[in-house]
């Protein structure tokens, strides 16, 4: 198999690395991929917009295409690789409306049956401001953009000052519709399934830490790390997130819109149960470094399965093993005042039991520096989480480049 990853930041570091230990590989790239990549001997083109990614896959003679971030998801470049006979791995641009609108997504969810967080939408100004005088806030009031925001367009405010604030920067930044939503209390974890539009095999779950600090008020991230398995789920609780997948995809089918691709599943564990809060279309980031990892079973089959309608009655099977992901930062990161451009210094090799993910990297003047907020992340997989833990930030710790920061706490 000859493939192609598209994407260029840590979690399309992973999905090739993945990929790369299947026995019926030929040949991978990534495009654009990142100068972090090419370090640990992947292949990285220089290739973005669709026409580029058409004419490298005939060239190449790419056999599947594996699209990582949203935006390459929610473009027409599955419709344009299909269009030339080439197998391409994520939903369909309507599909895709699970991540591109969160209204569209509840509906699917309360079509499903499922249990999902009390919500309305606000259409404009006035309608949000009417919601946020008639709450009450003896529980705090959870605003969203209904459209992508890269993990970052969620506000949970306390009083109503803070909600309207936060109702006005999102409106400003993302426009309308507003969802306002009932705030639930628990644990929060992901759940991910590879999907071919009937059937779907579960690929686990993970813990991540979206904050800066462990401030829970502190500025939100993409994401500073994360642990897989959540380790929380009682027996029951796997059932039902199994049944999450079962119902959600049913309804996707019945509905005309049959989803393939990953699909993330946001859920909170509630003293009421399992509560699901959004649908993603893509893997998460830094999800995925945290949980292919823990993969044992031939990871570019199962891709191909999904690609090609064919995961009914296939089994996955994982490592016994726990999964630490930490991730590093340019100082300054989330904010506009990033320290950029330092030179980055990595041991020659990774510890046994670690691997080293790179995302806001490039080469300058033969040297690697650092060109955005998430600049790499080391994951490390051992019997215990604790032991994956102590190996992450013992590996992290020998990273250095001028304003570095990472969180102390993730796996805790």
């Amino acid at each position: 198999m000859r493939v192609l990853v598209v994407g260029k930041g840590g979690r399309e570091h992973a999905l090739a690395t993945k990929i790369a230990e299947s026995k019926s590989l030929e040949r991978i790239w990534v495009a654009p991929g990142n100068s972090g990549m090419k370090k640990m001997g992947l292949e990285c083109v220089a290739v973005e917009s669709t026409p580029e990614i058409l004419i490298f896959c005939k060239e190449q003679k790419i056999d599947l295409v594996v699209l990582g971030p949203e935006g390459a998801i929610l473009s027409d470049l599955k419709e344009n690789l299909e269009a030339q006979g080439i197998l391409c791995l994520a939903p369909s641009q309507k599909a895709g409306q699970l991540e591109a609108s969160k209204a569209f997504c509840k509906k699917v969810l309360v079509d499903a049956g499922l249990k999902t967080a009390a919500f309305e939408v606000a259409k404009d100004e006035l309608s949000a401001l009417e919601m946020v005088a008639k709450h009450d806030f003896s529980k705090p009031l959870v605003i969203k953009a209904d459209g992508l925001a890269q993990g970052k367009g969620v506000h949970v405010c306390a009083n109503q000052d803070q909600a309207k604030k936060a109702a006005q920067e999102l409106a400003t930044h993302y426009g309308f519709p507003l969802l306002f939503e009932q705030c639930l209390i628990g644990q929060e974890l992901s759940a991910f399934a590879l999907c071919d539009g009937n059937d779907f095999v579960f690929l686990g779950t993970a813990c991540d830490y979206k904050r800066i600090t462990p401030d829970p008020f502190s500025l939100n991230t993409g994401g500073m790390g994360a642990y897989s398995p959540c380790g929380f789920l009682t027996p029951e609780d796997e059932i039902e997130v199994l049944n999450i997948f079962k119902k959600s995809l049913k309804v996707l089918k019945d509905q005309n819109t049959p989803f393939s691709g990953f699909l993330f599943a946001g859920l909170m564990k509630t003293a009421e149960g399992l509560y699901i809060l959004e649908f993603n279309v893509r893997m998460g980031d830094p999800e995925t470094q945290a949980l292919l990892p823990r993969i044992k079973s031939d990871f570019l089959d199962l891709l191909v399965k999904a690609a090609k309608v064919q995961l009914k009655g296939q089994k996955i099977e994982f490592f016994d093993q726990n999964s630490v992901h930490v991730v590093a930062v340019s100082g300054g990161y989330p904010t506009n005042q990033m320290i950029l451009g330092k030179e980055i210094r990595t041991p020659q090799s990774t510890a046994e039991g670690t691997q080293l993910f790179f995302a806001g990297v490039m080469e300058q003047q033969g040297q690697l520096v650092n060109t955005g907020g998430r600049v790499l992340g080391v994951t490390a997989v051992a019997e215990t989480r604790s032991q994956a833990r102590e190996m992450a930030y013992r590996e992290i710790k020998n990273i250095h480049f001028e304003g570095i920061y990472f969180r102390e706490d993730i796996g805790l």
